[in-house]
């Protein structure tokens, strides 16, 4: 299992772009998942008030090719919206599963 782990930040921290972003956040986890073959993510919310996730594929060969799967209108959709909510996404760490303990 490969793993990715984010940081989101967002443009303005009040309650109802928390829950927009959550949304926006679950919807695009949901394309990935039912189009591109990844396994699922988490959302975290922070005391910094930022938002963490970390996702799970299959393997990086899964989630490199999941760059190249065309996006539905409802993605653009979702994507623009996500532009007007939070700021650029940091990617924190990525790499391979080597001991799973949540299971």
């Amino acid at each position: 299992m490969y793993c990715v782990s984010y940081k989101f930040t967002l443009l303005s921290n009040n309650s109802e772009t928390r829950r927009q972003f959550i949304e926006v956040w679950s919807a695009l986890t949901d394309f990935f998942r039912d189009s591109c073959g990844a396994l699922g993510s988490r959302l975290h919310y922070a005391d910094d008030g930022a938002f963490y996730a970390y996702a799970q594929w299959p393997s990086k060969a899964v989630k490199t090719a999941a760059e190249n799967v065309v996006p539905t209108e409802s993605f653009g959709v979702l994507r623009m919206k996500w532009a007007e909510l939070c700021g650029p996404s940091e990617v924190l760490w990525e790499g391979e599963v080597v001991a799973d303990m949540l299971g």
